[in-house]
């Protein structure tokens, strides 16, 4: 079949592309031809600030002038050299199929990642809704912090319903989501695994081996732990136990910052002593690579500590990093992690696999 992907295929973050990598390349070993299907993202949702972030014209100087005072030249170069390492794995690994309202193929699949939250736009053909093709489904979608309660003051329970009902299936990757499915238009969604877990990447994360030894990475938001009463409590234990620190992926003027592709990312993960991180993707990724981690739960507790308890991991968070020592020094039980990925990795591809027969 001929598939598109509905997906936010550009975010600035590796976590974003290596999902949107993941589900094309299962699709592709399933011997589908796929794209991604471009789409212009809706900012009624967002502050003006955060959309002058997005939206490069004369109302962006303003933002990224103060961002350069508050971050610094450094961030501002990091996230220059960054955003060229995205381009280029982008235009290796994420082909385009067109824009998504003229797209005609067999199947629409509308995930992962938070393709459903409200907080970051109103998008209709994300749910569904607007899309020319016959067949639709959503692998992994998320609501992200949205819940049914917001849904309904934001007055989107019918676009939603709507276009969650034109599919032939759907799937989500957390409770919260498939609560909110479920009390939106009374669909009984069936629970899968981000792609990054469903793919796997064990060749990828082998293929590149860093080069040092004996480093905790971190892998944060450059908006996010930067403050000393954070940073100071990673800094003090890789100091007690003789570790470099690495920040991958982000710019952190406290620690080396390196500059990494995607799949370099997982090198780098695979072979750290730690991972210290705050998001779901530098969870999930800790996660397929064996790497012990400590996880701060921040705003994105409805996916995030789905995840964990999912794993077996929820004794690897911390609220604060003075728990971090306590945390970090227990053992990781990864026979136990590699069975519960074993199981869901199985069950979601069994979800894609009749999903993709009930389209041909």
């Amino acid at each position: 079949m001929k598939i598109g992907i509905l997906t936010y295929y550009g975010v600035h973050n590796h976590g974003a592309v290596l999902q949107a990598n993941a589900l094309k390349t299962v699709l592709e070993q399933k011997g589908h031809e796929c794209g991604f299907l471009e789409f212009e993202r809706s900012y009624s949702n967002i502050s003006q600030q955060q959309a002058n972030k997005y939206k490069i014209g004369l109302g962006s100087i303003g933002f990224y002038a103060k961002y350069m005072m508050e971050k610094g030249i450094g961030n501002i170069l990091y996230n220059v050299s960054k955003k060229r390492t995205l381009g280029k794995f982008r235009n290796a690994n994420i082909p385009m199929m067109g824009k998504y309202e003229e797209f005609t193929g067999d199947l629409a699949v509308i995930g992962s990642d938070e393709v459903f939250s409200l907080e970051i736009g109103v998008n209709p053909f994300l749910y569904g809704n607007e899309l020319k093709t016959k067949h639709i489904i959503s692998y992994a979608g998320c609501f992200g912090p949205t819940t049914y309660e917001e849904v309904v003051k934001q007055g989107q329970q019918k676009m939603i319903s709507d276009g969650l009902h034109r599919m032939d299936a759907v799937s989500v990757r957390d409770q919260n989501s498939m609560d909110t499915v479920k009390k939106t238009a009374g669909i009984d969604a069936t629970l899968v695994c981000d792609p990054v877990i469903l793919y796997g990447y064990e060749k990828e994360m082998r293929s590149f081996t860093p080069p040092m030894k004996d480093y905790i990475l971190i892998y944060s938001y450059d908006k996010n732990l930067n403050d000393e009463a954070e940073y100071n409590h990673i800094k003090k234990y890789a100091e007690k136990h003789n570790l470099k620190i690495v920040s991958v992926g982000y710019y952190h003027k406290w620690c080396k910052s390196i500059d990494a592709s995607p799949f370099e990312l997982l090198g780098w993960i695979k072979n750290a002593n730690l991972v210290v991180t705050d998001t779901f993707h530098g969870s999930v990724m800790s996660i397929i690579c064996n790497t012990p981690a400590v996880v701060k739960l921040r705003g994105n507790q409805n996916k995030l500590r789905f995840l964990l308890s999912e794993y077996g991991l929820l004794d690897r968070t911390i609220l604060d990093f003075s728990e971090m020592e306590s945390v970090a020094d227990k053992s990781v039980d990864f026979a136990n992690v590699n069975a519960a990925i074993q199981e869901r990795r199985a069950a979601s591809m069994k979800f894609l696999d009749d999903a993709l027969a009930g389209c041909r």
